[in-house]
């Protein structure tokens, strides 16, 4: 028989495990998300999960490989290539962000009801397209749509590539599973700008075919991502039987736009904005405080170089509460922003940025495992993918309203940004913590309750009777 989502009475947000623990233990088994289901109680994978997890990685590390190699040179080729003004520099980066807005949530809903692998292989596709069309002209209006079209490839990516994770990992592998995504994404971004200075010597050190190597480097390693996604992954049998049957169901909005994902829009929009304002003014920060380029670029690297251990994060999320790793993470890397704008020790700000960094590590697998707990199970696309827009819409109005607040409170706007994260924080917490612990009970209950069906029934023989097992 096909597995059929869970309804009232078996498991869901509003089902009670006390009154239906039997059927809260099934549900939570046939969907992947007891301790005890398929892969035991460690959270082991299978090897074809482990493969499709490393492909996965290994992915994003590609691609973001190439977006590191193509981001530090891409402004200076606008500028001095295509005769960009600052304005129009602005406007292109502007439109990738513009590019996830729009699409993230629509793909999001698309990876629930058509499955993650289509919008992986062409959200990749599209991405690398569009990476290749920069070496087709230098009018620099039309790098305005080649990067929205990034985005766009962005868009489809992340939302499904989140979903697809949490489809073939448990309740008990989750985090670490985010935690290898997240350490592959910035070895990638760390990588990407030391592959950069040879390439652009590969094209002659100067001119035109300088900047273009590096954009055919980008482009043809998404393109090699795309084929490894398409021949190795596989979507679970049991996710692409239950999408048949619900296909055409309802959205249960009430479900999607509960109490505890929006306090994780909140989260991601009071963090993204921050975040878009750091990339615009963190440089200019510090060379107003006298620092070298040199200096600038090394505060990048203690930044990205900690979040390599996101995959050490995600072990300690998977062992301990992720609602505490998630605030301690995303509390300790706001105190760093509201540091940033009051001190102006360089040698102090280095040392804050390892400690961002660190804290990001920590905070983002527990907090992408969340997440996905709290999501409708048949709507964990559609949630990544409101995720996604909430922080890269707030991302986006944190690189246009940054420039403006920049020039009347200088590196204090970096202050302003983790205030406002430490609001987000404790508006939230309330909510989430609740959450946190109504969802601990349910597995207390489903662990109890598959140990009592896998162990005999057995009666009493009487007084000095023996045992014996109940048929």
């Amino acid at each position: 028989m096909p597995e059929a989502e869970p309804g009232p009475g078996t498991i869901g947000p509003g089902s009670d495990p006390e009154k239906c623990p039997a059927s809260f233990a099934r549900g939570r088994a046939t969907y992947g998300d007891s301790t005890c289901s398929a892969g035991g109680s460690t959270g082991t994978r299978s090897l074809r999960d482990r493969l499709q997890l490393a492909t996965i990685a290994g992915a994003l590390f590609v691609v973001w490989t190439g977006f590191g190699a193509v981001l530090p040179y891409l402004p200076v080729f606008l500028r001095e290539e295509a005769h960009a003004s600052v304005s129009l520099i602005g406007l292109v980066a502007a439109a990738y962000y513009l590019g996830v807005v729009s699409f993230a949530g629509l793909f999001g809903l698309a990876s629930d009801r058509i499955g993650r692998k289509p919008l992986l292989v062409v959200g990749v596709c599209l991405y690398a397209t569009a990476t290749l069309l920069f070496i087709t002209t230098t009018h620099p209006g039309w790098f305005v749509l080649f990067r929205f079209l990034e985005g766009v490839g962005a868009a489809a990516v992340y939302p499904a590539g989140m979903a697809f994770v949490a489809d073939i990992s448990t309740d008990a592998n989750r985090s670490r599973s985010f935690g290898w995504l997240t350490s592959a994404q910035f070895a990638g971004l760390v990588a990407g700008p030391a592959l950069a200075v040879p390439l652009y010597a590969l094209g002659g050190g100067q001119g035109r075919w300088a900047f273009y190597s590096i954009f055919l480097f980008g482009s043809c390693l998404s393109w090699l991502v795309a084929v490894a996604l398409a021949l190795v992954l596989k979507e679970p049998a049991r996710v692409a039987r239950a999408r048949r049957i619900r296909r055409t169901d309802k959205m249960p909005v009430r479900r999607i736009v509960s109490a505890p994902i929006v306090a994780f829009l909140v989260v991601a929009a009071t963090s993204n904005f921050t975040m878009g304002a750091f990339e615009v003014v963190w440089s200019l920060w510090l060379r107003s405080l006298g620092a070298s380029m040199s200096f600038v670029g090394a505060t990048w690297v203690a930044f990205s170089l900690p979040m390599l251990l996101s995959f050490v994060g995600g072990r300690l999320a998977d062992r301990h509460s992720r609602f505490f790793l998630m605030f301690l993470g995303f509390g300790m890397s706001a105190v760093a922003w509201i540091t940033y704008g009051l001190v102006q020790l360089l040698p102090f700000l280095l040392i804050m940025n390892a400690v961002e960094g660190l804290s990001i590590a920590l905070a983002y697998p527990a907090k992408a495992a969340f997440l996905v707990q709290v999501s409708p199970r048949a709507f964990v696309g559609t949630v990544q993918g409101m995720e996604s827009t909430a922080g890269q819409f707030a991302g986006l109005a944190g690189t246009i309203i940054a420039p403006v607040l920049y020039e009347r409170l200088g590196g204090l706007i970096m202050t302003v940004g983790g205030v406002l994260s430490l609001i987000g924080l404790t508006a939230v917490a309330p909510t989430l913590r609740r959450e946190w612990r109504r969802l601990t009970e349910e597995k207390m209950v489903a662990m109890v309750v598959e140990a009592e069906m896998r162990t005999p029934l057995t009666e009493s023989g009487g007084e000095g009777g023996g045992e014996r097992v109940s048929a």
